[in-house]
């Protein structure tokens, strides 16, 4: 039997717990920063979130400024203007404080104070030449796993259709993740969910992939157990510091798993609409999630059923296609509990842009990690079905 062959990284010192957000100061006089860029979105200004960091800086006499405006889905032009300030005022590190969009802004930022040139000339995989300005991430939000991903997703608005595009790069990986559940306390209901499920996606997509591994599965399945355990209970309960510890776990190890897996089809409809229509990553990846899952699950029906093992289902009399199937159905009983109607109408798509739509899937970077092939028409078809 062969044996399996894979690479497996992890450049993000991670250092998780209650309040280690309080320690921003003291790590960023570890990297000899004097002047600190913090790139975050008025979001988290006004929920008060970046007052442990200021206050941890100021202890450390450290030099700081707020760049305040990401956007729910970053645009390429809002990292060019953070990058811009960040050049005029000299700093030497950045922290990114917010969920996916800010800390992928920051990564953009830092690559191109030290690597010049538009954003555009490093859409793709390893075209970054030179490491980023040191990097810390603070996520507030238990979904994406960006603190500790090599990737960076940012709308091209160059083109007639806004399209998002991804870096991906170890040279932008963060230098240092201070994951703090207790940042994620009083995130509302609806952004629990959304994010919630985008990791839930990240899980998934990873264990399914193509380029998956034991390492990858293993960080996986568990992050799924965790996710399905308590995404409902954070949900209907923000102050429940134990679902919201295990989401915040589940999000970080999916995060992990994707970066050395892959994501797959679900993200590539999921990028095309959220580019196409300006709408949030994680409803639009939980929309979709079901449809991707229930065209793959032919391709390997066993990671499916484990899949709904590890969401809790009773799979022990049923043959592999119906455990596999069952996972399907765990996850739209999971998105009704958090209020998410896996359809794309809801979501916004209208009937009359899905062939465009479609193209747009067909140019996503994880495109050929879909456990099965997909082609335009599938997509047309699966949007179709997702209406």
């Amino acid at each position: 039997m062969e044996q399996d062959r894979f690479t497996f990284n992890t450049p993000t010192r991670i250092e998780y717990g209650a309040n280690i957000v309080e320690s921003v100061g003291e790590e960023a006089k570890k990297f000899a920063a004097k002047k600190v860029l913090i790139v975050t979105d008025k979001g988290i200004v006004k929920a008060g979130l970046l007052a442990k960091v200021k206050e941890s800086l100021e202890r450390s006499r450290l030099e700081m400024l707020v760049f305040d405006q990401v956007e729910q889905n970053p645009k390429d032009r809002t990292v060019e203007k953070g990058a811009e300030l960040a050049r005029e005022e000299k700093v030497d590190l950045i922290i990114g404080v917010g969920g996916g969009s800010t800390m992928d802004t920051a990564k953009g930022i830092g690559l191109l104070v030290t690597n010049g040139g538009s954003l555009r000339d490093y859409w793709g995989v390893d075209m970054v030449k030179k490491p980023s300005l040191p990097l810390i991430t603070v996520p507030t939000t238990a979904g994406t796993g960006s603190e500790v991903t090599i990737c960076a997703v940012i709308d091209d608005t160059s083109r007639e259709y806004t399209t998002k595009e991804c870096v991906e790069s170890r040279l932008i990986s963060p230098r240092l993740a201070l994951v703090d559940p207790l940042l994620t306390r009083s995130l509302p209901p609806e952004l629990t969910a959304g994010t919630g499920m985008d990791a839930l996606t990240h899980a998934i997509e990873a264990y399914t992939a193509i380029p998956a591994s034991a390492l990858t599965d293993a960080l996986s399945l568990y992050s799924i157990e965790l996710i399905a355990n308590n995404l409902g209970k954070a949900f209907a309960n923000g102050d429940d510091l134990e679902a919201r510890n295990n989401m915040m776990l589940g999000s970080l190890m999916a995060g992990i798993a994707f970066s050395n897996s892959d994501t797959a089809g679900v993200h590539c409809m999921a990028e095309a609409v959220g580019g196409f229509y300006d709408v949030p990553h994680g409803i639009a990846c939980a929309v979709f999630l079901p449809y991707i899952m229930g065209y793959n699950l032919i391709a390997n029906p066993k990671k499916y059923a484990d899949i709904a093992k590890a969401m809790g289902e009773d799979i022990t009399i049923l043959s592999v296609r119906e455990a596999a199937l069952k996972s399907v159905e765990a996850v739209k009983k999971l998105m009704k509990e958090v209020g998410i109607i896996p359809s794309a109408r809801w979501l916004g798509v209208k009937e009359k842009d899905i062939a465009q739509l479609a193209k747009i899937a067909m140019t996503n970077i994880s495109l050929e990690s879909n456990p099965r092939k997909l082609r335009e028409s599938d997509f047309v078809e699966i949007f179709k079905r997702a209406m």
